[in-house]
């Protein structure tokens, strides 16, 4: 059979049986091309979850193994002498990302290879560098939702293990009108007139006065005004408007990560695969990037405070790191749900690593002495604005993550797990009654990823009313008696705390639960508010539709979900003073 490894078509031949490497290849805008074929899909390996589990033990392991080696070849060839945790906070997010993102299209390789069904696949010469990432932000675009970016990878893992037969596509004859595979630009975020003003005028200040540095926070505008000005600082505003020219390729540069040591099949593709990805900012634009971060911000920071910037961030990275090698802390908060609970998080795990105090929303994790509960702020809006509204509609709020696995955590992964969630919500809609189905609004989240949920759902269910997040969630609840949440995130967070009846069911096996946080679950199971069925969420819904406020309101319901929310989604009138006083006491010990 031929094997289709991604949806890019200029790699597709249909006029024999084909095989399709996972369900990421079949678009649902272009079924009425697939569905036509003689084909076959192969199993995905993560839908082992167990296996799932023990390949991110082991990927974690290889990814401090090979941030250890790489610490001494950056350092070596930057002519520094930089910690692992500086480095662990540059290259940290897109190594781990990388490592996890490589071993899944490494195992989908061979699981095609094992089936033993292939009798040929199409791959295109590269030219060297062709799909090599400007910084991390570039390849987490490719790497969750390009297939030409796709295409590439399992192409050259295709090639590394020489076990499938191919056929191999003239560079001319797929190039022209490959939107896929032309590169995108990297374009900054700018600000313009009276912002860029202010923004000048308050990095001045803060070079001068304030000794914690606030950047991407996740705190709004007003709230980050009171804030400093509690401290006794000046407020500031920091908005991502650096340009990073693009370097030149030093190709001989990159092959001395070859000296970096592999043992097995994978560990020797990774190092390979490292010379020719890791996103040009950290080797060939060192200098440069190292040079504009720190004029982007404040030269003697006290502390640096940080919600979401520890990511994709590239400019805020280089700043951080180097002011933490010179003893400034660096100090990060909760930026979603899933952390503290979640079996695995990749993401979770390095913001443990990278910060001297992380700030949860009210959990602590052993053998990290850096977690210390705090209340949220973000929350505070949605507690004082969203009251349930008598008579309402019902909500029901859909997760959406990317065709193709990215990085690391306890969540549905790829095309197969998004199958089988929408199937769940399919269920749980087909057990309403058809007066609460009437009742309903789905609403999905901005980052469709291509999946066409909006046809997905009225080829499914017509007339059903949709919403697709333009309307704030704050005035969707407002107009809301019952929520019902399908997925372990931020959401039904928002609603606990703003106390908002709220129904939630998802899948177990594909949210799997820390034993530390498994308690609190329970109990929200007892209550009746979380299901593990879509049946059994449906049934609960139709008992309650009626007055779901009299129901949430119950001394049972009210126990579980406020005691769930002091360890997960723990708010507070007193927040502001009790920021302070924390990050005073921070500063003191600084």
């Amino acid at each position: 059979m031929f094997l289709i490894t991604t949806a890019e078509q200029r790699f597709w031949k249909t006029d024999e049986p084909v095989l399709f490497l996972g369900e990421w290849c079949k678009l649902y805008s272009h079924r009425d091309l697939w569905e036509n074929l003689d084909y076959e899909v192969l199993p995905y390996h993560w839908d082992d979850r167990k296996k799932l589990y023990r390949d991110y033990l082991y990927l974690d392991t290889l990814y401090e193994e090979t941030l250890q080696q790489m610490t001494i070849l950056l350092n070596r060839i930057h002519r520094v002498d930089h910690s692992v945790r500086y480095w662990r906070i540059i290259i940290g997010p897109w190594l781990s990302y990388f490592i996890a993102v490589l071993y899944d299209r490494y195992q989908s390789i061979l699981t095609a290879i094992e089936s033993k069904k292939v009798t040929n696949t199409l791959i295109y010469n590269h030219e060297p560098g062709e799909w090599l990432p400007h910084n991390f932000s570039e390849f987490g675009k490719w790497a969750e939702n390009d297939d030409g970016y796709n295409h590439y990878l399992y192409d050259r893992i295709i090639e590394y293990t020489n076990k499938l037969s191919l056929s191999v596509l003239e560079r001319d004859t797929i190039f022209a009108n490959s939107a896929g595979i032309v590169k995108q630009k990297t374009l900054p975020n700018k600000i313009t007139g009276f912002s860029r003003l202010i923004f000048q005028f308050s990095r001045f200040i803060s070079n001068h006065w304030n000794k914690i540095i606030f950047v991407e926070s996740s705190l709004n505008k007003w709230d980050l005004v009171r804030l400093c000005l509690l401290l006794g600082q000046f407020p500031h505003l920091y908005v991502r408007d650096e340009l990073i020219p693009k370097p030149e390729i030093d190709f001989n540069l990159r092959k001395l990560f070859t000296h970096i040591p592999a043992g097995g099949e994978f560990e020797k593709l990774l190092i390979k695969m490292i010379i020719e990805q890791i996103p040009s900012i950290y080797i060939e634009g060192y200098d440069n990037m190292k040079s504009i971060s720190l004029k982007a911000f404040p030269r003697h920071p006290k502390i640096i405070f940080t919600s979401t910037s520890f990511n994709t961030y590239d400019v805020f990275k280089f700043w951080a790191a180097h002011h933490v090698d010179l003893d400034v802390k660096l100090v990060g908060t909760q930026h979603g749900g899933h952390y503290g609970t979640g079996l695995w998080s990749s993401s979770e795990e390095h913001q443990l690593k990278i910060y001297d105090k992380f700030y949860t929303w009210g959990w602590e994790k052993d053998g990290y002495e850096n977690t210390t509960p705090l209340s949220i702020a973000k929350f505070n809006q949605i507690k004082r604005r969203a009251r349930p509204k008598r008579g309402g509609r019902l909500l029901m709020m859909l997760g959406s993550l990317p065709r193709y696995s990215y990085y690391m955590y306890s969540v549905y992964v790829a095309s197969t797990g998004f199958l089988a969630y929408v199937d769940e919500q399919y269920r749980f809609v087909g057990a309403l009654s058809e007066k609460n189905i009437k009742l309903l609004t789905i609403r999905f989240i901005m980052h469709n990823y291509g999946l066409c949920l909006k046809e997905r759902w009225l080829d499914n269910f017509p007339g059903i009313k949709l919403c697709v997040g333009k309307k704030s969630l704050i005035n969707r609840l407002n107009e809301t008696k019952l929520v019902i949440c399908t997925y372990n995130a931020t959401t039904y967070l928002e609603t606990f705390t703003a106390n908002i009846p709220t129904v939630l069911f998802w899948n177990p096996k594909h949210w799997e639960l820390r034993p530390s946080a498994k308690p609190f679950f329970d109990k929200l199971s007892k209550a009746g508010i979380l299901h593990y069925t879509p049946e059994s969420a449906a049934a609960k819904v139709n008992e309650i539709s009626d007055d779901p406020i009299s129901w949430w309101q119950q001394t049972e319901i009210q126990a579980a979900k406020d005691e769930f929310c002091f360890q997960f989604a723990r708010t507070s009138n007193k927040w502001l003073r009790e920021w302070k006083t924390e990050l005073l006491k921070m500063s003191n010990m600084s």
